[in-house]
Formats: structure tokens, sequence, C-alpha cells
């Protein structure tokens, strides 16, 4: 019976196995196939440009990254610069007649929406339309949606508009109850990444930051919307802190929409605006798909390339995954980029809250080496603050939006001690063989000493003292004028030029027109890196995806306590990295 029972239980998990492996095939050679395909538009065909998705800065080539473990299908999650190439060819699309833009809960940063919201300005010259709808609208997506022709609400509808405010979650006590010890050593009263470990509430330095951030991308936000919508900046701020825009009607006396309607009322308009005779035969065209029509690549025969090196992620020694910035991964890119006597210039785009600071100077120390060769060129995305800037600094030019989070130039480091969760709460206990005195020091089964202490904070003190340096080297000025700008503060991106920790205001496609021009290119071809892997690898990779999929679908709203751990992990050790989740903000 036993044999039998383990013969049938090898049966089922072989059965498994296989249905799974054959599932990532078929999905990935559909996912091959519908990549090379180019979409068919009809005449007077509306693109639905639905952005109420996490957008990356590449798009996303592993159907399994995504997978909703609900449906069992997978996700497109259609990068930003493809998404920007959308819009723009649709712009001279002469089967494109206009966009409509869904509103809804969008959680992407305010750069992000920002590079996607002036597309759409520039769309809109075209004299083409756009029309935004939505029922449950968040402050993020009607921000993106006020740049639209008309803005309509469903008639019970509302938007979510409270201006701006973060909330943080500290988890001291319960570290405590679970007997694990917090030892952290920084540099910088701003830096306070380390605060959710060893605090209850924040810091009065990490208040004051944060309010003069979230007041930066207040001002914005309020500054944008209004000129929009023809409401004095007065006017708004009112709305925001009365919170009147509660029903639809409010919302349209207030000015913030145009009408209150249901959505086969808006398919009316949009009949009456095509020229179709029916509503049912409206062709709308799904941003996905027609993202299938663009150049991935400049098709360009020259043989000068201007490479864009996409950087997304935290900042991690050794290779890292694809959502992550691995420091030898990404050091031995751009050597390789340096070397290839056809790259004629750089772009790095970061979007990254810092990391491991020993990745960090990897990828500084090639750009510095990069850059005496060939012009380099950075762009910043949502988040390029604290290691992300480090990676950064020593940049020709550094192109930021307003509403960038950056800055943050400080140290800390964490190291977790396990012993008390082990002794006590588990009923593990440890023991050791030293052949030195400090021969297991750091291996989170004990406290450290004053002496250890001491060297972990020593450590910090000349990472922080190297980071200074860099900045001042990277942005021509001296220490001391960096130190008053540092000590882990964050600024917006409007912010950091104001404090020479940026050049200027401008997008991806901003950054590379500059690096064209410092290049004296005049035939050229734009190439994006890293490079989409080959199926195999995108295969190999796909179950530990599906692993993180499976673990944020099965734990929902404990994953954050999950994570807050798993961060603690990867926090071992020296760190340039932001004092609060991009997220939050």
């Amino acid at each position: 019976m036993k044999q039998f029972l383990k013969f049938t239980l090898a049966t089922i998990v072989g059965i498994f196995l296989f249905t799974l492996i054959s599932f990532a095939l078929l999905v990935g050679i559909a996912s091959s196939a519908s990549g090379k395909k180019v979409v068919s538009v009809p005449a007077n065909s509306i693109l639905k440009l639905d952005v109420n998705y996490t957008i990356p800065e590449q798009t996303n080539d592993n159907p399994f990254q995504d997978m909703d473990f609900t449906s069992f299908k997978p996700k497109v999650s259609l990068g930003l610069a493809d998404v920007l190439k959308s819009i723009e060819l649709a712009k001279t699309d002469k089967n494109i007649a206009g966009i409509y833009l869904p509103m809804g809960i969008n959680m992407n940063g305010y750069a992000t929406l920002e590079a996607v919201r002036n597309q759409l300005l520039d769309f809109k010259k075209s004299g083409k339309f756009v029309y935004a709808y939505g029922v449950i609208t968040s402050q993020k997506s009607y921000y993106l949606a006020s740049v639209a022709d008309k803005v309509y609400l469903d008639k019970n509808g509302y938007i979510e508009l409270r201006g701006m405010g973060t909330q943080l979650t500290y988890f001291k006590n319960a570290f405590e109850k679970a007997g694990i010890e917090v030892q952290e050593y920084h540099v910088g009263s701003f830096k306070s990444a380390i605060e959710p470990f060893i605090r209850n509430n924040m810091s009065e330095p990490n208040r004051e930051q944060l309010t003069m951030i979230l007041g930066g991308l207040q001002s914005h936000f309020v500054k944008e919307i209004s000129e929009q919508r023809k409401i004095s900046p007065e006017t708004f701020q009112n709305i925001l802190d009365s919170l009147k825009a509660t029903t639809a009607d409010e919302c349209k006396q207030l000015g913030l929409v145009d009408d209150a309607l249901y959505f086969d009322q808006l398919l009316t308009l949009f009949k009456d605006k095509t020229g179709i005779k029916e509503t049912k035969d409206l062709e709308f065209v799904e941003l996905a798909k027609y993202a299938s029509n663009i150049q991935k690549d400049d098709k360009s025969e020259s043989s000068n390339k201007v490479a864009v090196v996409m950087l997304q992620g935290n900042i991690v020694d050794g290779e890292g995954q694809d959502t992550e910035i691995g420091g030898d991964r990404v050091a031995k890119l751009i050597r390789k980029l340096r070397e290839d006597e056809k790259v004629k210039a750089i772009v790095i785009r970061v979007n990254s809250p810092g990391g491991s600071a020993v990745a960090s100077d990897l990828i500084w120390r090639e750009i510095i080496l990069a850059k005496e060769k060939k012009p380099v060129i950075a762009s910043f995305g949502d988040v390029a603050a604290s290691g992300g800037y480090y990676i950064s600094c020593a940049s020709d030019r550094i192109f930021v939006q307003p509403n960038t989070i950056t800055g943050s130039i400080g140290v800390f480091g964490l190291i977790p001690n396990f012993k008390k969760l082990l002794n006590e709460k588990i009923g593990i206990t440890t023991d050791e063989v030293a052949l030195s005195k400090h021969a297991n020091f750091g291996g989170g089964l004990k406290p450290l000493d004053a002496f250890e202490s001491a060297v972990i904070q020593k450590s910090v003190e000349q990472v922080y003292s190297t980071f200074r340096q860099r900045v001042a080297d990277g942005r021509k000025t001296d220490t001391a004028a960096i130190e008053k700008i540092a000590q882990g503060r964050v600024w917006t991106g409007e912010q950091a030029i104001e404090r020479n920790l940026a050049d200027e205001v401008g997008s991806l496609n901003d950054a590379i027109a500059y690096t064209v021009k410092k290049a004296s290119l005049k035939d050229y071809k734009v190439k994006y890196y890293p490079e989409e892997k080959s199926f195999a690898d995108k295969i190999s990779e796909s179950f530990a995806e599906m692993k993180t999929s499976w673990i944020k679908e099965t734990l929902g709203a404990q994953y954050e306590i999950f994570n807050a751990v798993n961060r603690l992990k990867q926090m071992s050790g020296v760190q340039c990295r932001m004092p609060m989740e991009a997220e939050s903000l």
C-alpha cells in the first residue's frame, strides 16, 4: 500500500509538472508569435489607452511575470517607452480617430504619469480627440485624465481627490514580539530608511522632508490640473481641502468633469464623433495590441548607435533578476557598450530607490570610464534616489520630471539578530567554534559587541564620504556644498534642479535628443538595453516569477509584512537606499 501511494503521488506530481511546462511553452510560443504580428486597424478606430496598471520601464515579455492565478492567464505589462511610442504612432495614424482614456485606480508614480500626460498633450496637436471616462477614479488617474478634451464620470461615480499625503508602516513592535533585533548604523539625519525597523513613528527630520516633498508634488499637481480644467489654483486647493468631489453632480458643478453620464451615452458620443452609424460598429483598439505596430528599435541602416540602458528596481550585488539592477550584470553591459565603437553615446534611464553601496559603485565606475570615450546622459523616472542617484551622478547631464523623487545622498547599514527568535520563540539553539575573536561576526545569530559595531559604523561613514565626493565631482562642486543638501535628504525633480542635483526637466525622449546633439550625430539608430531574452531563458526564469505572483495573491494584505522581513534580509550590509517606498507618495 505504501509503495502504491508513493508511485501514485509521483505520477500526480509528474502530470502536474508536465502540464505546467506544456502550458508555459504554449503561452510563450503564442506570446512570441503575437509580438511579431501587425494589427490591422480599421478606419475611424478609437485607441483604448488603458494604463490602470503598474507601467514598467520596459515591456514585460515574460508571460509569467504578472500571472493572474485567479484566471490563470498571463497579463501584458506594456512598458512606458512602448506606451509613449503607441500614442506617438496614433497621432499620425490615419485610421485612429481619437483616444479613449478609461479612468480607474492608477498606482503609477507621478513622473510616469507626467510622461504619458505630456505625450497626450502632443497627440492633441493633431486635432484628434481624447475622451476620458470613469466610475471610481483615483487621484492619480484623474491627474492623467485632466488633459483630455472631455472628462466624463459615471452618474454614480466619484473622484478620490484628497491632495498629497502618505502613511508609513512601522515594524519595531512586531519584530520585538517575534524576537528579531535590528542593529542599525547610518550617516545623515534624514536617512530614514531604517526607521520602519527601529521606531514606532517617524522622526522629526523625516516628517520635515516628507512635508517638503509632498508640498512640491502637490504644488505641481494643483498647477497642472488647474491649467487644464481652467479652474483657479485657489479654487482647486479648496476642493482638495473640503473633499467636495464626492458625487458626479458635484464634480460637474465644480468643473472637474464635463458631464455625468452612463457608458452607453459615452458610446453615443463616440459614434457621433467618428461618424459611425451604430454604436455596435464602433472599433476600439486595445493598447497592448496596437503596440504590436510600433518599432521596438530604430530600423535605420546607420551603423551609429545611441544605446538606451533601462535600469529599474533595487540595486543588488551580483547578477540580480530582471526586476532588479544587478551590479555585476549592469557593469558588464556598460563596459560592453563603452568598448563598442558603433555605440556613439549612452543614455541611462534610471528608476530605482537604490540598494547595495558596492553594486552602486561598480556601476558608477563603468559610467566614469564610458564617459571618457562618449557622452553619457541620465534620464530619471519616478524615483532615482540614493544608489539610484549614485550610479547617475557622473553623467554629463541629468534629466528629471518635475515630480521625480531623487537625492537621498546618505548611507546606512542594518544587521539583524535572530538569536531570540530562534532560542525563545521557536526553540532552536545554536553553538559555535571560532578560531579568531570575530570569526562569526555579522552572522545574525548573536548581537554585535561594541568593537564590531564601531567597525560597521566606520564602514558606513567611509561609504558616505565616498558617495558625497562622487556627487561633488559629478556636479562640479565641492563636498561642503553637497553636505548642505545631502544627509540622506530627498527632493523632487524641480527641487533637485534648484540645488544643482539635476540639470533640466525633460522626458526620456528629450534626453535622447540632447544626447544625439551632444554626440554630433546626423545619422544614427536608437537601441534599447537589456536586449530581449531568448524564449529558453524566459521559460527558465518563469518558475521563480510564478512563485512570487502566487505568494502575492495568497498572502493578500499580509504580503506587506512578509515583504518587510524579506527587505530586512536584503538590507544586510551597507546600503544606499531611499528612506521610504516610492509607492507611498
